[in-house]
């Protein structure tokens, strides 16, 4: 990302400054201790930064919900001939991030033409996360003998879980298909948990 700080009309190296677009989610971290902010003072896209607001993603690219534009308007999108296959993202999160499942290339179409208010575009979203400052990310799943005690200490978390499912993994054998299949059976049950029982967890 260009700054207008350092921008020079006369460069001959055809460096375009970018205005990206400012997410303000509630996740975010809040004034000047968010990068983001940070990065949106110093583009000038913001003049100056809210210490009460949230600035949670910084984004560059052609989405349509938030597409980068140069300096005099002009959309990024117009300037490359068409849409970017990627959206650059910089995040500032200050609370944990809920998961997120995307489907595949095809099925991100077909859910796109189908239910395009839930699916509002056909990409797949591959990501590729490069930690800028200290950063806590969580991949895969605990052991089952964790998940088990987690299951028992935790109602509100039993609750939005079958029976059978829980059963799976308390039943457990050490076959590591067995343990593949308990835990694909917990995360099915959990992600499909109905509306009405997890809003009263």
């Amino acid at each position: 990302m260009a700054s207008v700080h350092t921008y020079d009309k006369s460069s001959q190296r055809h460096v375009l400054p970018l205005r990206p677009t400012i997410k303000d989610y509630a996740w975010g971290i809040r004034g000047l201790d968010s990068r983001v902010a940070r990065f949106a003072l110093e583009s000038g896209v913001i003049d100056e930064v809210d210490p009460d607001s949230p600035y949670a993603e910084l984004w560059l690219g052609t989405h349509p919900s938030g597409p980068t534009t140069l300096r005099d308007g002009t959309t990024l999108e117009s300037v490359v001939g068409g849409q970017l296959p990627f959206l650059f993202k910089i995040l500032s999160a200050g609370k944990a991030l809920s998961i997120q499942a995307h489907p595949c290339k095809d099925g991100a179409k077909r859910l796109h033409l189908e239910n395009p208010t839930n699916y509002g575009d056909d990409n797949h979203k591959p990501e590729l996360a490069v930690a800028l400052t200290p950063f806590e990310a969580m991949c895969g799943f605990r052991r089952l003998e964790e998940i088990a005690i987690l299951i028992k200490k935790h109602p509100e978390f039993a609750a939005c879980i079958s029976n059978e499912a829980k059963l799976a993994i308390f039943l457990c054998s050490r076959d590591e298909d067995d343990k593949k299949k308990a835990l694909r059976m917990l995360f099915q049950s959990f992600m499909s948990c109905p509306v009405e029982t997890s809003q009263v967890q």
